[in-house]
């Protein structure tokens, strides 16, 4: 989010999900009662800091941020990730890793295609989770909730239908 938007992509996933009953969690549009900003106003102050090399400040309210984000993560019963290869997206790429070694679900659409996939990454996990846009993951998870997709419950860890 610093070094690129996400407010789209996010937006439109929420919106196709919802028919499904699907909480998003967004980190533009944190769920908690008491919250850290993360609007454009603080982005601009942020970079007055860092520009000013005010990098305690910056980094006590980096903490806050990360725990908040990374909490969501541990809230969420599988991730979404949209990722431009020449962008880098530190955030995202912790929460991968913390969602793929908390064994959760994880779907990965990549810009410009599957093919264009940091090597890294196909390291992490199994290339069948990495889609080459939004819309085929979307259309994997409406496979999984009707049931004519199923999810890999040896590679995730997944809670039999009566815990969910």
């Amino acid at each position: 989010m610093q070094y690129l938007s996400g407010r789209d992509w996010r937006a439109e996933v929420t919106e196709k999900l919802s028919s499904l009953s699907i909480t998003c969690f967004n980190p533009y549009n944190k769920p908690f009662m008491k919250d850290v900003e993360e609007d454009e106003a603080t982005r601009v102050e942020m970079e007055t800091w860092m520009k000013t090399k005010q990098y305690d400040r910056v980094t006590d309210r980096m903490k806050t941020v990360r725990a908040y984000d990374l909490n969501l993560v541990d809230r969420s019963d599988f991730i979404i990730a949209h990722l431009v290869p020449d962008v880098a997206s530190w955030g995202s790429a912790e929460e991968i890793v913390t969602a793929v070694r908390m064994k959760k679900p994880v779907f990965v659409s990549m810009e410009g295609g599957k093919s264009k996939t940091p090597l890294w990454m196909l390291g992490m996990f199994p290339h069948k989770y990495i889609y080459n846009n939004l819309d085929e993951i979307i259309e994997m998870l409406y496979a999984i909730d009707s049931g004519t997709k199923t999810i890999d419950s040896d590679r995730w860890r997944l809670l039999r239908k009566e815990f969910r």
